[in-house]
């Protein structure tokens, strides 16, 4: 069976680099951040955690959305996980506050 996006939950900056080993990728709203982060500094945030895990990240921004999809490089997520991850992501966005990051697995269901 091919593999989908379950569904979305919160996790903490500290906590990124962790789901990103286990193979998940994160995406990032950027109204999110509130007024103590601006983008660039959660970025450079999110990236010396996972070089202390020792993971090697990309980001890509969505503009067009407002969010940031961060990811492990020896995981990257298709085009269509990304795709139905944003779709999700769009659907939960009014329901949670503060700053915060929203993770999605790959489920073989």
């Amino acid at each position: 069976m091919a593999e989908r996006v379950t569904e979305p939950y919160v996790v903490g900056l500290e906590a990124i680099a962790g789901e990103l080993l286990r193979g998940k990728w994160c995406v990032y709203l950027h109204e999110w951040l509130g007024d103590e982060l601006d983008l660039p500094t959660w970025l450079a945030e999110v990236a010396t955690h996972a070089e202390h895990a020792g993971v090697e990240v990309c980001f890509v921004e969505i503009p067009r959305k407002d969010m940031t999809l961060v990811a492990n490089v020896r995981a990257l997520p298709s085009f269509e996980q990304v795709t139905e991850s944003v779709a999700a992501l769009e659907h939960y966005r009014g329901l949670n506050a503060g700053s915060r990051s929203v993770v999605f697995r790959r489920s073989a269901q």
